[in-house]
């Protein structure tokens, strides 16, 4: 059986691994840049 500190370093690896994942993902396919109808909306 895995030890107490083995068990706590997976799950906060495990933890790491996911935080912001979809934003992530959502950034990666539709980047940063924000488009032509959000800066200039107004016009």
């Amino acid at each position: 059986m895995a030890s107490p500190t083995k068990k706590t370093d997976l799950i906060r690896k495990r933890k790491s691994h996911n935080k912001g994942k979809s934003r992530k993902a959502a950034l990666r396919s539709n980047g940063t840049t924000k488009s032509h109808e959000d800066l200039f909306e107004d016009k």
